[in-house]
């Protein structure tokens, strides 16, 4: 009965999930312009970002066609999202201890991947896994060998932030108690994956709850209570994650693309868009600003007594 609720309460978690990301990144991406950096290097400018440069040093710049790069972007973006250069780059000792909790969390990521092709191709294929056929063979192995690696790295990485953040006076300054919850809510997941993988070194009954997910006709396997518990912190975070600073995996993005690499040239778009904003209505006031007057009339008021 209880694996039963778990089935149910699975789909639940992964579709809070969905929706949640779905909304954050919509929220985020409808929001106002930010403020025009123009740092550069910028990835995207082909031949240039090695140096700093931009398409501005080019005469007549206004006149040619831009040539942008995706794969700068995305190289730029996947490096420090595998390997975490910035704080390799600034913070050596804070590295030595984030880099394993991530690196960590990836490869659980994968885990879960190689879990659920194991119970496609359990149910799908017919080809149990393990079994004689070599592709069976290799997700039963990889299964192991990746999932007890990930689990040990973002166990002893997560472990190791949370005293660091506990012991380092500035961090401690900066970090809230929302912070320590987050990073408890996900050792909590680890914690108990691990004790699960202790009654489970094999990842049995891991393949066999996954098959009952991706086949609803098929019943979730008897668990033990700690298998049982892990299932449960485990929803518990996936449905979390949405609504709390762990979505900054995808705040990436625009923090990178839409803030420091943003360095389209002025458009009508663009200008009818700023003009959007400057038209909008005062809610405050001072000595230097007026209610309910706009923007651009209050700058413009500033500027004329300036």
């Amino acid at each position: 009965m209880i694996t039963q609720i778990l089935k149910l309460t699975s789909y639940a978690a992964v579709l809070i999930f969905i929706i949640g990301i779905a909304y954050r990144w919509w929220k985020w991406s409808s929001m106002p312009i930010h403020l025009r950096w123009e740092l550069y290097p910028v990835p995207h400018e082909p031949g240039r970002a090695k140096y700093g440069g931009g398409y501005l040093e080019e005469e007549l710049w206004w006149t040619k066609n831009r040539n942008t790069s995706v794969i700068g972007e995305l190289k730029e973006l996947l490096g420090e999202m595998l390997f975490i250069k910035r704080i390799y780059g600034n913070n050596k000792r804070l590295w030595a201890l984030t880099y394993p909790f991530h690196l960590g969390i990836y490869l659980i990521l994968v885990w879960f991947l190689l879990v659920l092709l194991g119970a496609v191709t359990t149910s799908y294929a017919h080809a149990p896994v393990p079994s004689s056929s070599t592709w069976s063979i290799f997700l039963y192995y990889a299964t192991i060998v990746v999932g007890v690696t990930g689990a040990l790295l973002a166990t002893a990485g997560g472990f190791g932030l949370l005293i660091r953040r506990l012991i380092n006076p500035i961090l401690r300054d900066y970090t809230t108690i929302l912070d320590y919850f987050n990073l408890i809510m996900v050792l909590l997941a680890l914690v108990t994956g691990l004790a699960s993988w202790f009654n489970d070194p094999y990842f049995n009954y891991a393949r066999a709850f996954a098959l009952s997910i991706i086949n609803p006709l098929i019943s979730p396997p008897h668990l033990n209570p700690v298998i049982l518990v892990h299932i449960i912190a485990l929803q518990a975070l996936v449905a979390y994650i949405p609504f709390s600073k762990i979505t900054h995996f995808i705040g990436k993005y625009f923090t990178y693309h839409r803030v420091l690499w943003e360095d389209e040239p002025g458009s009508s778009e663009l200008s009818s868009r700023v003009g959007e904003l400057m038209a909008l209505k005062m809610p405050w006031n001072a000595s230097h600003i007026k209610l309910g007057e706009s923007w651009e009339e209050n700058a413009r008021v500033i500027a004329n007594e300036g």
